[in-house]
């Protein structure tokens, strides 16, 4: 039986902080970097950190959103249309083949995701710069980002999200969500 590992909001606030600073480090940021967020249901949080974290001179990053499908889904029918879709009209109209578009993801377990989306960049955008992160990376996934917060054993280990958990789990990890009580200092005395 795996072991949970539990991915505390605070665990995610690191991980990003560094995962921002590693890109800084390879000169990365608004200037010459879109953000492109691999499956905004799971990945929106690090994006858009990493949007706002990449801010220079007062301009955020640019960033762009794709869907993917679910790990018992194929890559197929419309996941290919949008996926075409979105990087046609965002790299054609929007004339960022200049920019380096740095994908993100929360998770990677298998690989297969990253996979297709930089084969698919590849071949239709073959001057276009890509750098790949991952907060999770599995060690045995077939895809390896160049940026990643932490890796884990997938055999082992069951990547859980603080918001994958019931409340009574939560509470006994970490319980971020404000009592109501303590937005007395908004004015909202009645709330209870």
């Amino acid at each position: 039986m795996r072991n949970e590992l539990i991915v505390r909001v605070s665990d995610e606030i690191a991980l990003m902080a560094a995962i921002g600073n590693r890109l800084q480090g390879k000169g990365l940021d608004a200037s010459n970097s879109v953000i492109v967020t691999v499956s905004s249901d799971y990945s929106s949080c690090l994006g858009m950190w990493l949007r706002h974290f990449l801010s220079k001179d007062g301009e955020i990053c640019e960033g762009i959103s794709i869907e993917v499908p679910y790990p018992d889904e194929k890559w197929e029918g419309l996941y290919n249309i949008a996926l075409e879709r979105v990087f046609r009209y965002n790299i054609q109209l929007n004339d960022l083949y200049e920019k380096t578009l740095i994908l993100v993801e929360a998770g990677v377990i298998k690989g297969g995701t990253y996979y297709h989306i930089t084969k698919y960049i590849r071949d239709n955008f073959p001057k276009t710069k890509i750098v790949t992160v991952a907060m999770f990376e599995n060690v045995s996934s077939k895809f390896k980002s160049e940026v990643v917060g932490r890796y884990y054993d997938n055999d082992e280990e069951d990547l859980t999200f603080w918001w994958e958990l019931s409340k009574e789990e939560e509470i006994k990890f970490e319980n971020w969500r404000y009592n109501v009580k303590d937005f007395i200092w908004l004015g909202y005395r009645d709330w209870e």
